[in-house]
């Protein structure tokens, strides 16, 4: 692995982005990162651990602006879900009231 990940760093991994926790190494050689995810702060979940030797090339350094841009985009994408699922509801009501006066 060429970048060597440390605590503090933003990382990117595949299509996510997150701040590296700890940074774990065995007697082995082997190393497993603690990351926190702006995708499961989101869903409400832990950090994760992360084994960087399944795959080395995925795990990218990345910025503080690319974060915040995913920050953003799930903010976006969260005010979304939670209209449509309130709108709905409000159908649902008045297609109720409909069928039963």
């Amino acid at each position: 692995m060429a970048y060597q990940p440390k605590a503090g760093d933003i990382i990117k991994m595949h299509s996510w982005h997150g701040v590296v926790l700890e940074v774990f190494t065995s007697k082995t050689g082997r190393t497993v990162l603690h990351v926190q995810t702006a995708r499961n702060v989101f869903r409400g979940y832990p950090p994760e651990f992360i084994e960087v030797d399944v795959a080395p090339e995925a795990i990218t350094p990345a910025t503080r602006a690319d974060l915040e841009k995913e920050i953003k985009h799930l903010q976006h994408m969260r005010e979304i879900g939670l209209r449509q699922m309130l709108d709905r509801i409000g159908q649902e009501v008045l297609d109720s009231a409909a069928v039963n006066p």
